[in-house]
Order: structure tokens, then sequence, then C-alpha cells
């Protein structure tokens, strides 16, 4: 294939397990995200050397607060990613992408967008979906599943069109995953 002609082309279709690997990904991957699992589970050891040397009350304070940070944060998610998925219409239609070295263009249904390269903030992997940011707050989720054989020739693109620290992933295992 000669680099006049790269292109890749793919349709993704995200499910309510893209959504909570994308969330996960990016509460756990943040400096809140991790203090707030940090402090839940010192709450709970807390809480557990706690018992029977300190005030009741003292020890279920903490273990709320273990709990809360611990186990609460994940199921709120959850529930936060099934009525996401419910809700929003984009979500229930697949999305097809037609990546080339000027463009990148979405389409679902009748609704066409157009991305310039220029366009992109960065690309990151979760391991199991590309997450292309458009802002450091607007993304698209790839399920890397939905990638398949074209992995190759999107990522070579990406490598073309954007600066190294645009792009967070190791493409050897990217194309791997894809080929699965």
């Amino acid at each position: 294939m000669s680099e006049e002609e790269l292109r890749a082309e793919f349709e993704t279709e995200i499910t309510a397990k893209d959504l909570m690997d994308f969330k996960v990904y990016h509460n756990y991957h943040s400096v809140s995200g991790i203090a707030g699992l940090l402090f839940g589970i010192i709450a709970l050891v807390i809480c557990v050397i706690s018992i029977n040397q300190v005030n009741i009350s003292y020890t279920l304070m903490m273990g709320f607060f273990g709990l809360f940070f611990t186990v609460y944060t994940p199921i709120s998610m959850k529930l936060k990613v099934n009525r996401q998925i419910r809700s929003v219409p984009a979500l229930a239609e697949p999305v097809k992408y037609v990546v080339t070295e000027e463009k990148i263009t979405l389409s679902q249904g009748e609704v066409s967008e157009e991305l310039l390269w220029d366009d992109i903030f960065k690309i990151k992997c979760t391991g199991k979906s590309l997450i292309l940011y458009i802002t450091s707050v607007r993304a698209n989720i790839i399920p890397l599943s939905c990638l398949g054989n074209q992995a190759e020739s999107f990522l070579k693109i990406a490598r073309k069109k954007l600066r190294p620290f645009q792009i967070k992933l190791n493409d050897a295992a990217v194309i791997n995953k894809c080929r699965r």
C-alpha cells in the first residue's frame, strides 16, 4: 500500500462495557481518582485496626468512608453508564469512521462530521479501546474489537499526522489486540 492510499474504515458500536471501561480508565488515571481510592483503602485499614481500640463511632465512620471510596464509586459509575446507554440516543446507533491523511469523517445515520487532524488533542489506549480526544474533556471511544484489521492503517496515519506526545499507546500491542 503506497502512502497516498493510506485509509482506514471501520464502524463502532459503544456498549455499556465499553463505556464502563472508559469511565474506569478515566477515573483511575486522574489524581482525584487515585487519591480517592488510596483514601478509601487507608480508611478501611484504619477501620480494621481501630476495632476495639477506639470509640465505635470512629471505627464505623472510617468503615463508611472506606466503603464509600472503594465500593460506592465503581457502583455509581456503573449505574451512570447504564443510565447513559439507555438515555443517549447517539450511543444506540453505530458510528462509521473513514480515516485519511486529510481528515477523519464520522457518520451516524444522516449526520456526518469531519475532524481535521489538527482538531485531535491526543489518542490514548485503555487496553480495550482507543480514546480519540478532541479536547481534554470531549472524546470518542473506539473499541479495539471494532478496529480489527484497520488498526495498523489507522495508527500509521495517526503517527504521520500527530506529534509523538499526542499518541499515548503501544502500536504493536494495539494491533495484536485488534487481531484477536
